[in-house]
C-alpha cells in the first residue's frame, strides 16, 4: 500500500485524530472517505476457472503500465503470492470461487513494482497411444432455502436445493453438451428433516432417470445423507436428461421429509470442448483434445494455487499430450476465460498506532457525510469519534474481502493497538442479511454484514457483539450497536432523532407488557421491577393486552418499556400484543428505551422478514434505542440479563446506553452457561452505543 503519510486526506485525518486525543477539542472534521490506490487494483473472482485480464483492462482500472511482465507486476491472494502467465499482453491466472460462506466473490490483489510469480512452464509429450473420451463430473447445486438448524459446525453448508415431502416429487433436468454410451455414477446429498423412532429408515424414494427407475434412496434419521447410484450404460443422453426424486408412493414412514442440497454425476464424454474450455483428470496415458476455436493454452492446476503452464505442439489442429496420474488439466481455447471483475483498492492507514477514537462508526461510502452532525455532537461531548468507510477496512485488515472477520479484526487491532483511551463504542450503519452470496435476490443495497454464531434451539443467528471479542472470551469488549438501514434518508433520520432523544425529557413512568399465555411472564415483570429497583408506583403493567392498548399506554409516555413473553421476527406474542402494522399508532413525543425479552425480534439480518425491531428503529417517531434478540433464547436465561441491564441503567455512573449495555453482558457467567453465552451473543442494541440514557 501506499504510505499513509504520503495521502493528504489522511494525514490531515491522522493530525486531527492526534489533536483530539490530546486535547479534547471540539472542533469537528469532516468525515474522510479514502482514496483509491493508484498501484493495486481488484480482481474479482466466483468461480474456478482460468481468468484473462487485458493490458487495456488495466490501464483502465488506472495502473500505470505499458507492458504486463513478471517484473512490473504482483497478483496475491490473502496476502500469498498466486502464480501467473503473460500471454499476448494479456495477464492470466487461476482463480478460485471463494470458501468463505460471508462473500460470493474470491478477491485477488494484482500490484505495481512489487516483482510476481511467473508459472513454471513444462513441455509435455506426444503419446503413442491417446484415447478420444474421458471422465467428466458435473455438479448441479441451487441454493433457495436457508436451514440454520443444519448447522453442525462452522464449515456447515446451510443451503439447500428444494424440500420434498410425502407424496411429492422433485423434476430436475440434467443438461449434457456430450455424453459416451458408457456407465456412470450419479449421487445425491440430502439431509433428512423428520426422525420417528417407530420407523427405520424414514426415509425413502425412488430414483428415476429418463424415464427408468434405477434405485430407491433409504436412510434414517435427522441426518445427512449421500447416496451413490451406478447409471447403466446408454441411459445418458446428449441434451436434457430427467431426473425425478419420487416420494409420492407411500414409504416406510407416513411422516417423510427431507431436503436436497446437491447432484452431481460422474460421466464419460468425449475430450471436445464446451464454450471453449476442457478440464479433465486423467490417470495414466494420452488424450486428444479438438474442439476449441483456436489454439488452446494448457495449464496444470493439480495444486489450484501454483498452476503450471504445459506446452504441446498441437497435430493437424489437434492436441495430443500424456497425462500423469493422478494430475488435472484444463485447457483454455481464446473464446474459453473468464473475465474478472475490476474493482479499485482503497489507500487507508488504520494499522497507524497514532490513531484514536472512542467511537468507531463504520458504514458505507456514501452514509459518511450523512454521520457528520453525529460526529460532532459525540465530539462536543468529549469522545472522538471516527466514521470509517467499510471498504477500507475490508481492503487494509481482509486483504479486499468483505467479510465480518475484517471487521473483527479491525476492532482487535484498533483496541490493542491504538493509543489510549481504547475504543469504546462500535456503531455499524448498514443493514445485513444472513444470505451473504444473495441467493434470494434480496441482500440490501448497502451491507454491513455481522458473525454468524451457533444457538441451541435454531442452528446459528448473527451476532454484532461478537465483532467486538477482542480477546476471544466470547464476551464484547466494547459496547456494540447498529442502524440497520439502506439509504442515505434513513442515517440521516437516526442521526437527527437520536440527538433529539438526548436533549429531551424523560417521562417518570416505566412501561412493562406481558404475554399472558404463560402466567410466568407477568410473575417475571414484577420480580424484574421489585429486584432491579424500579419504582413500582411509576410502572404500568399491561397483561395479555391488545395492540391498540400497548400504543395507548406507550403514547402517554415513559422513559422505559419492556416486553415478557413469547414472540416471533415480527410480532410479541402469539396472538397480536403488537405487531408492524402497529407501529404506525406509536406517537410518544419522547420515545422511551426499549427492551424485549422475547425472541427473534432483534433479527435484524433476516433475509425475507423485517423485524419488528427494524420497523420501530425506522418510524419517524418511533424509538431510537432497542435492546433484543436475534435468536430463540429462554427466560430463564433472559431474566438474570435483564435484571443486570434495568440496574445498569438505573446507575448515574452508566451515562451511555453502550455503558449500561456492558455491565449488563460482562456479568453473565458465560463460561458456565451455554445459555448465557447465547443471550450475550444475541442480545443486541438497534441504535447508538454512545446515546446518552435520558432518565426522569
Amino acid at each position: 500500500m501506499a504510505n499513509y503519510r504520503a495521502n493528504k486526506r489522511a494525514a490531515l485525518f491522522l493530525l486531527i485524530i492526534i489533536s483530539l486525543a490530546a486535547c479534547r477539542t471540539n472542533k469537528t472534521p469532516a468525515p474522510i472517505v479514502g482514496s483509491i490506490s493508484d498501484n493495486q487494483i481488484k480482481l474479482e473472482v466466483a468461480q474456478d476457472g482460468m481468468y484473462r485480464v487485458s493490458l487495456a483492462d488495466l490501464q483502465a482500472a488506472g495502473l500505470a503500465i505499458d507492458n504486463p511482465d513478471s517484473a512490473s507486476l504482483a497478483l496475491s491472494q490473502a496476502g500469498h503470492p498466486i502464480p501467473f502467465t503473460i500471454h499476448n499482453d494479456d495477464l492470466i491466472f487461476y482463480g478460485q470461487a471463494p470458501t468463505s460462506r460471508y462473500t460470493a466473490v474470491r478477491p485477488y490483489i494484482l500490484a505495481l513494482g512489487d516483482g510476481g510469480v511467473i508459472m513454471a512452464e513444462t513441455a509435455v509429450s506426444s503419446p503413442s497411444v491417446t484415447v478420444s473420451q474421458l471422465p467428466q463430473t458435473l455438479h448441479l447445486e441451487e441454493n433457495h432455502r436457508y436451514l440454520p438448524q443444519a448447522r453442525q459446525d462452522a464449515q456447515s453448508d446451510v443451503w439447500y436445493w428444494q424440500s420434498l415431502g410425502q407424496a411429492q416429487k422433485i423434476v430436475l433436468t440434467i443438461d449434457l453438451a456430450a455424453v459416451s454410451p458408457q456407465p456412470a455414477v450419479l449421487r445425491l446429498h440430502l439431509r433428512g428433516t423428520t426422525n420417528n423412532p417407530a420407523v427405520e429408515p424414514d426415509h425413502d424414494f425412488d430414483l428415476i432417470l429418463n424415464g427408468q427407475k434405477i434405485d430407491t434412496i433409504r436412510w434414517d434419521g435427522e441426518t445427512l445423507h449421500t447416496s451413490e447410484t451406478a447409471v447403466p450404460a446408454n441411459l445418458l443422453q446428449t441434451g436434457p436428461n430427467e431426473l425425478i426424486l419420487d416420494n409420492e408412493v407411500e414409504g416406510a414412514s407416513p411422516l417423510d421429509i427431507m431436503d436436497l442440497n446437491w447432484v452431481e454425476l460422474d460421466y464419460i464424454a468425449p475430450a471436445t470442448a464446451v464454450n471453449d474450455r476442457l478440464q479433465f483428470s486423467q490417470t495414466d496415458g494420452g488424450v486428444t483434445l479438438n474442439g476449441f476455436s483456436g489454439p488452446p493454452l494448457l495449464f496444470d492446476i493439480s495444486d489450484p494455487a501454483a498452476p503450471q503452464r504445459l506446452t504441446a505442439a498441437p497435430d493437424d489442429g489437434q492436441i495430443q499430450l500424456t497425462v500423469a496420474p493422478e494430475t488435472t488439466i484444463t485447457a483454455i481455447g481464446p473464446r474459453g476465460y473468464l473475465s474478472p471483475r475490476i474493482v479499485p483498492m482503497r489507500q487507508s492507514d488504520w494499522h497507524n498506532p497514532d490513531n484514536q477514537a472512542d467511537l468507531i462508526i463504520l458504514a458505507a461510502d456514501e452514509f459518511i457525510p450523512a454521520l457528520a452532525p453525529l460526529v460532532a455532537a459525540r465530539q462536543e461531548q468529549g469522545l472522538t469519534a471516527a466514521a470509517i468507510p467499510i471498504a477500507e477496512i475490508y481492503d487494509e485488515f481482509a486483504y479486499g474481502a468483505a467479510t465480518p472477520t475484517a471487521i473483527q479484526t479491525f476492532v482487535a487491532y484498533a483496541y490493542q493497538n491504538w493509543q489510549e483511551p481504547r475504543p469504546r463504542y462500535l456503531l455499524l450503519v448498514g443493514d445485513a442479511t444472513t444470505d451473504y452470496r444473495n441467493y434470494l435476490g434480496t441482500a440490501p443495497p448497502n451491507p454491513l454484514p455481522s458473525l454468524m454464531v451457533p444457538v441451541e434451539f435454531s442452528g446459528e443467528t448473527v451476532s454484532d457483539a461478537r465483532l467486538a471479542d477482542v480477546d476471544g472470551d466470547m464476551k464484547p469488549d466494547a459496547a456494540v450497536g447498529r442502524w440497520p438501514v439502506s439509504t442515505v434518508e434513513e442515517v440521516a433520520s437516526l442521526v437527527e432523532r437520536t440527538l433529539a432523544y438526548e436533549r429531551g425529557t424523560a417521562v417518570n413512568r416505566t412501561l412493562f407488557a406481558a404475554d399472558n399465555t404463560e402466567n410466568q411472564f407477568a410473575v417475571i415483570a414484577n420480580r424484574l421491577v421489585d429486584q432491579s429497583g424500579l419504582p413500582a408506583a411509576n410502572n404500568q403493567l399491561l397483561t395479555g393486552a391488545q395492540a391498540d392498548e400497548v400504543a395507548a399506554a406507550w403514547n402517554k409516555g415513559a422513559w422505559l418499556a419492556a416486553y415478557i413473553g413469547h414472540g416471533s421476527v415480527e410480532r410479541w406474542g402469539k396472538e397480536d400484543i403488537f405487531y408492524p402494522e402497529a407501529v404506525a399508532g406509536l406517537t410518544a413525543a419522547e420515545p422511551p428505551i426499549v427492551l424485549q425479552l422475547t425472541c427473534l425480534t432483534g433479527l435484524f439480518a433476516h433475509p425475507q422478514l423485517t423485524s419488528l425491531s427494524e420497523t420501530m428503529l425506522l418510524h419517524q417517531q418511533g424509538p431510537v434505542l432497542i435492546i433484543a434478540a436475534a435468536s430463540l433464547t429462554l427466560s430463564g436465561y433472559q431474566e438474570p440479563f435483564a435484571r443486570n441491564l434495568l440496574q445498569a441503567l438505573q446507575d448515574p455512573a452508566n451515562t451511555r446506553i453502550g455503558d449500561a449495555l456492558q455491565q449488563a453482558k460482562q456479568s453473565l457467567d458465560i463460561e458456565n452457561s451455554n445459555g448465557l453465552r447465547e443471550i450475550s451473543d444475541t442480545f443486541g442494541l438497534l441504535g447508538d452505543p454512545s446515546a446518552l440514557i435520558v432518565r426522569p
